[in-house]
Protein backbone atom coordinates (compact mmCIF):
# COMPACT_ATOMS: atom_id res chain seq x y z
CA UNK A 1 0.00 0.00 0.00
CA UNK A 2 1.45 3.82 -1.21
CA UNK A 3 1.15 5.71 2.11
CA UNK A 4 0.25 8.83 -0.55
CA UNK A 5 -3.37 7.00 0.37
CA UNK A 6 -2.71 8.62 4.04
CA UNK A 7 -2.57 12.50 5.24
CA UNK A 8 0.76 13.43 6.92
CA UNK A 9 -0.57 13.09 10.47
CA UNK A 10 -2.21 9.87 9.66
CA UNK A 11 1.46 8.35 8.61
CA UNK A 12 2.22 9.87 11.76
CA UNK A 13 -0.24 7.92 13.43
CA UNK A 14 0.43 4.66 11.97
CA UNK A 15 4.26 5.09 13.10
CA UNK A 16 3.67 6.23 16.39
CA UNK A 17 1.18 3.63 17.25
CA UNK A 18 3.84 1.00 16.05
CA UNK A 19 6.32 3.11 18.33
CA UNK A 20 3.92 2.84 21.63
CA UNK A 21 3.88 -0.60 21.19
CA UNK A 22 -0.25 -0.28 20.23
CA UNK A 23 -1.72 2.54 22.85
CA UNK A 24 -3.67 4.59 19.97
CA UNK A 25 -4.25 7.11 22.37
CA UNK A 26 -0.94 8.09 22.77
CA UNK A 27 0.10 7.74 19.13
CA UNK A 28 -3.05 10.47 18.62
CA UNK A 29 -1.63 12.86 20.94
CA UNK A 30 2.03 12.65 19.37
CA UNK A 31 0.83 13.19 15.36
CA UNK A 32 -2.25 15.01 16.43
CA UNK A 33 -2.73 18.21 18.46
CA UNK A 34 -4.81 17.27 21.63
CA UNK A 35 -3.09 19.16 23.78
CA UNK A 36 -6.63 20.84 24.57
CA UNK A 37 -8.45 17.76 24.23
CA UNK A 38 -10.32 15.39 26.76
CA UNK A 39 -8.95 12.15 27.66
CA UNK A 40 -12.44 10.82 26.17
CA UNK A 41 -12.16 12.61 23.03
CA UNK A 42 -8.57 11.38 22.32
CA UNK A 43 -9.67 8.03 22.92
CA UNK A 44 -12.81 8.36 20.29
CA UNK A 45 -10.47 9.76 18.05
CA UNK A 46 -7.88 7.31 18.43
CA UNK A 47 -10.28 4.73 18.15
CA UNK A 48 -11.86 6.09 14.84
CA UNK A 49 -8.39 6.43 13.45
CA UNK A 50 -8.06 2.92 14.13
CA UNK A 51 -11.47 1.71 12.40
CA UNK A 52 -9.71 3.32 9.25
CA UNK A 53 -9.57 1.17 6.34
CA UNK A 54 -6.72 2.28 5.07
CA UNK A 55 -5.28 2.99 8.69
CA UNK A 56 -5.11 -0.83 9.78
CA UNK A 57 -3.50 -1.60 6.40
CA UNK A 58 -0.98 0.84 7.06
CA UNK A 59 -0.33 -0.24 10.57
CA UNK A 60 -0.25 -4.18 9.18
CA UNK A 61 2.02 -3.52 6.58
CA UNK A 62 4.70 -1.72 9.15
CA UNK A 63 3.81 -4.32 11.34
CA UNK A 64 5.10 -6.74 8.72
CA UNK A 65 8.50 -4.52 7.94
CA UNK A 66 9.27 -4.57 11.32
CA UNK A 67 9.11 -8.71 11.68
CA UNK A 68 10.78 -9.06 8.30
CA UNK A 69 13.42 -6.75 9.63
CA UNK A 70 13.11 -8.99 12.69
CA UNK A 71 13.53 -12.24 11.46
CA UNK A 72 16.48 -11.13 9.28
CA UNK A 73 18.63 -9.91 13.35
CA UNK A 74 17.48 -13.35 14.93
CA UNK A 75 18.89 -15.22 11.98
CA UNK A 76 22.85 -13.02 12.13
CA UNK A 77 21.99 -13.66 15.46
CA UNK A 78 22.05 -17.48 15.23
CA UNK A 79 25.13 -16.78 13.26
CA UNK A 80 27.52 -15.16 15.54
CA UNK A 81 25.84 -17.16 18.25
CA UNK A 82 26.87 -20.77 15.96
CA UNK A 83 30.65 -19.32 15.62
CA UNK A 84 31.25 -19.44 19.43
CA UNK A 85 29.64 -22.60 19.60
CA UNK A 86 31.78 -23.71 17.19
CA UNK A 87 34.84 -22.34 18.63
CA UNK A 88 37.34 -25.07 19.08
CA UNK A 89 40.58 -23.43 21.35
CA UNK A 90 42.68 -25.65 18.85
CA UNK A 91 41.16 -23.36 15.69
CA UNK A 92 43.74 -20.89 17.47
CA UNK A 93 46.74 -22.82 19.03
CA UNK A 94 49.30 -25.37 18.50
CA UNK A 95 50.59 -27.08 20.81
CA UNK A 96 53.96 -29.48 20.54
CA UNK A 97 53.59 -30.84 23.30
CA UNK A 98 55.93 -28.51 25.13
CA UNK A 99 55.38 -25.23 23.82
CA UNK A 100 51.94 -23.40 22.69
CA UNK A 101 51.79 -21.23 19.87
CA UNK A 102 49.23 -18.85 18.71
CA UNK A 103 48.45 -20.16 14.89
CA UNK A 104 48.56 -16.92 11.94
CA UNK A 105 45.62 -15.17 12.43
CA UNK A 106 45.43 -14.55 9.40
CA UNK A 107 44.81 -17.98 8.82
CA UNK A 108 41.51 -17.83 10.64
CA UNK A 109 37.92 -18.14 8.61
CA UNK A 110 35.60 -15.39 9.41
CA UNK A 111 33.42 -17.67 11.76
CA UNK A 112 36.39 -18.51 14.22
CA UNK A 113 37.35 -14.68 13.72
CA UNK A 114 33.68 -13.89 15.33
CA UNK A 115 34.05 -15.89 18.09
CA UNK A 116 37.36 -14.09 19.02
CA UNK A 117 36.03 -12.07 22.39
CA UNK A 118 39.74 -10.26 22.68
CA UNK A 119 43.21 -10.46 22.32
CA UNK A 120 45.72 -8.73 24.76
CA UNK A 121 49.08 -9.06 26.52
CA UNK A 122 49.01 -10.34 29.98
CA UNK A 123 51.01 -10.99 32.81
CA UNK A 124 52.33 -14.57 30.93
CA UNK A 125 52.55 -12.76 27.39
CA UNK A 126 49.53 -12.52 24.73
CA UNK A 127 46.40 -13.60 25.95
CA UNK A 128 43.26 -14.83 23.54
CA UNK A 129 39.74 -15.21 25.33
CA UNK A 130 36.90 -16.79 23.28
CA UNK A 131 33.27 -15.57 23.63
CA UNK A 132 31.23 -17.60 26.67
CA UNK A 133 30.37 -20.62 24.92
CA UNK A 134 27.99 -21.53 27.80
CA UNK A 135 26.26 -18.15 27.13
CA UNK A 136 25.58 -18.75 23.62
CA UNK A 137 24.04 -22.27 23.92
CA UNK A 138 21.93 -20.64 26.83
CA UNK A 139 21.06 -17.87 24.71
CA UNK A 140 20.13 -20.18 21.51
CA UNK A 141 18.06 -21.52 23.11
CA UNK A 142 16.13 -19.12 24.24
CA UNK A 143 16.10 -18.06 20.86
CA UNK A 144 14.54 -21.19 20.40
CA UNK A 145 12.27 -22.06 22.88
CA UNK A 146 14.27 -24.34 24.32
CA UNK A 147 13.91 -22.77 27.91
CA UNK A 148 9.70 -22.59 27.54
CA UNK A 149 8.69 -24.83 30.99
CA UNK A 150 8.10 -28.34 30.30
CA UNK A 151 4.71 -29.33 31.64
CA UNK A 152 4.32 -32.49 33.47
CA UNK A 153 1.18 -34.10 34.29
CA UNK A 154 0.89 -36.16 37.56
CA UNK A 155 -1.88 -38.01 39.38
CA UNK A 156 -2.58 -35.59 41.91
CA UNK A 157 -0.47 -32.49 40.98
CA UNK A 158 0.19 -30.57 37.80
CA UNK A 159 3.56 -28.73 38.49
CA UNK A 160 6.37 -27.00 35.91
CA UNK A 161 9.65 -27.82 35.81
CA UNK A 162 12.14 -25.26 34.29
CA UNK A 163 15.06 -26.75 32.25
CA UNK A 164 18.57 -25.29 32.68
CA UNK A 165 19.77 -25.05 29.11
CA UNK A 166 23.28 -25.50 30.72
CA UNK A 167 23.02 -28.38 32.83
CA UNK A 168 20.11 -30.43 31.35
CA UNK A 169 20.76 -29.76 28.02
CA UNK A 170 20.09 -32.97 25.94
CA UNK A 171 22.14 -34.55 23.27
CA UNK A 172 18.91 -34.55 21.08
CA UNK A 173 18.47 -30.60 21.87
CA UNK A 174 22.14 -29.99 20.98
CA UNK A 175 21.21 -31.72 17.40
CA UNK A 176 18.33 -29.93 16.84
CA UNK A 177 19.90 -26.97 17.56
CA UNK A 178 22.82 -28.05 14.94
CA UNK A 179 20.40 -28.73 12.48
CA UNK A 180 18.14 -25.39 12.73
CA UNK A 181 21.73 -23.28 12.86
CA UNK A 182 23.03 -25.14 9.89
CA UNK A 183 19.86 -24.67 7.92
Amino acid sequence: MANDKLTHKQELFCNYYIECAGNASEAYRQAYDASNMKRESVNRKAIELLADGKITARVKELQAELKEKSDIAKERILQELEAILDAKITDYLDFDGKVIKFKDFKDLTEKQARAVEGVKKGTYGVEIKLHDKSGAIERICKMLGYDAPDRFEGDILSYSVQTSPLNDISVEKLKKIREILNE
